[in-house]
């Protein structure tokens, strides 16, 4: 708070962020959002030819409540077998319900940065539905790679999403909503091949240069 309060120029990575650091009573300080940046994104992808398999589903990142995990597994238990589930991450402790559930679906704890990108190429969809997190890169990560992503209101998401173009935006604690955005995914593949047309643009908007060039507008 002090360090805040001692500022000239906030620079935060999200809207969420800026919200909160609004309800610590900082409202009468400058605070500027400037997302952060994408790796380049991939070369345009192809439709895919075979309609009938599974949505692939994909989820990166620390395995914790935090990131809300309990209701993408809820979403995966309403769907079914019209998905499948792939978790890369690190446990941060035990929990026999979570262990249970990664059992039931792809789990790997852990991959080097450019097969992590290469799984998301590999997937159709991403998920991040987070309780709370300042941005998130993996949302831009996973937009790069050709997949849109279905991110939580208290992250990055709604700063770099466009609900129904790239990605969804879902409310937090609700499987139900990530179930319902899947489940239309699922039934509509040419939906999905123009959100992944889209996710590869919006990627391309986002470039760390641009993040470098923000940063600086507001510092020099």
């Amino acid at each position: 708070d002090e360090e805040i309060e001692l500022a000239d120029q906030i620079i935060v990575a999200s809207s969420f962020t800026a919200s909160n650091l609004a309800l610590g009573n900082f409202q009468k300080k400058v605070i500027s959002v400037v997302p952060y940046g994408s790796p380049l994104a991939i070369q345009p992808i192809e439709p895919t030819q075979d309609d009938s398999r599974k949505l692939r589903v994909l989820f990166v990142g620390g395995l914790s409540q935090a990131k809300g995990l309990s209701y993408m597994f809820q979403a995966k238990h309403m769907l079914g077998n019209k998905i499948s589930l792939t978790v890369i991450g690190r446990r941060a402790g035990k929990c026999p319900p979570l262990d249970r559930e990664l059992e039931n679906c792809r789990y790997i704890p852990s991959l080097p940065h450019q097969q992590v990108l290469a799984e998301m190429r590999n997937h159709d969809v991403f998920l991040f539905p987070s309780l709370w997190d300042g941005f998130g890169l993996v949302i831009l990560e996973a937009l790069s790679q050709g997949i849109p992503v279905i991110a939580s209101t208290n992250t990055g998401g709604p700063d770099v999403i466009t609900d129904g173009k790239d990605g969804f935006i879902v409310p937090i604690r609700s499987g139900q909503a990530i179930a319902e955005k899947l489940e239309r995914l699922t039934k509509d593949p040419e939906l999905l091949f123009q959100m992944k047309c889209n996710a590869l643009k919006t990627a391309a908007r986002y470039s760390w240069a641009r993040y470098q060039s923000s940063l600086a507008h507001y510092v020099l």
